[in-house]
């Protein structure tokens, strides 16, 4: 599948190009919780929220009215979690480039600059009777590239009943770098879904670095792939939803919803 740069980056291409890039391997290394808390515990927090007073200021967001709200806990008592909600019926044209999001953008503490070690760690939700869209994806969690245009340089995506784990970077961002399906986010309605990003940025790829972790487990290892856009020292983390391509493509779904739970970025 061969894409051609545009300006408003499409997930379709992305996504089709997975299933044939074999750069990226799980890591031979499987965490338990504890093991993962004792491995950040060897960084410096830069940043947490456990939104109990709602969205954090200096948190950005990009979304229509009511779309994004810091709500109870769907299951845990006492805790709160933040909602992301959208239908295609929206008029999303008011929004950052006209196209259908809901998004958090974190402030400038969690910028991700070339060479440091960087650990996210964040949870997902995905409620009892979520309809998965075969169709098109959509973009939960992004390290985004700054000023430059074209597609996040670390995505974590939706689409059918999988989720998508890709990075770009280097001379040639217009394709993935490196990705992979991971399955079953079907088997995750109803509870929530613990991952840890480490993240060390390189654009030559030299000491590059990107492991991803779902409940403990690692599901997903790149070394030595360039894994940022070229200069890029301010790249940012977003969550909540994006679907560029729901209102002129053809979408399984009308809405969509999912929870976001603490969130926390350290530094090495």
């Amino acid at each position: 599948m061969k894409c051609s740069p545009i300006r408003r980056w499409t997930l379709t291409c992305i996504l089709g190009t997975l299933s044939s890039i074999a750069v990226a391997q799980d890591a031979n290394v499987s965490w338990t919780d504890p093991q993962m808390t004792a491995l950040a515990s060897t960084y410096d927090k830069l940043f947490s929220t456990e939104w109990s007073g709602g969205i954090d200021a200096g948190i950005g967001v990009q979304a229509n009215p009511g779309d994004i709200a810091v709500v109870d806990d769907p299951v845990i008592v006492g805790r709160k979690a933040v909602r992301v909600h959208m239908s295609r019926a929206e008029d999303f044209s008011k929004i950052a480039n006209g196209v259908p999001r809901a998004e958090l953008i974190f402030p400038k503490a969690v910028n991700f600059a070339q060479g440091p070690d960087y650990l996210l760690r964040w949870s997902t939700f995905i409620p009892a009777g979520f309809a998965f869209d075969n169709k098109q994806a959509v973009i939960v969690t992004q390290v985004h590239q700054g000023e430059r245009t074209g597609g996040p340089t670390i995505a974590l995506s939706l689409q059918g009943n999988r989720y998508a784990i890709s990075e770009r970077g280097g001379a040639n961002t217009s394709t993935v770098s490196a990705g992979k399906w991971l399955c079953c986010a079907d088997a995750d309605q109803g509870k929530w879904v613990n991952w840890s990003l480490r993240y060390i940025a390189d654009d030559s790829g030299h000491h590059a670095s990107t492991q991803l972790w779902k409940d403990g487990h690692s599901v997903f290892a790149s070394q030595g792939i360039p894994n940022a856009y070229p200069g890029v020292q301010d790249a940012y983390l977003k969550m909540g939803l994006y679907k560029s391509g729901w209102k002129s493509s053809a979408s399984d779904v009308s809405d969509i919803t999912l929870f976001f739970g603490s969130v926390s970025v350290s530094k090495k």
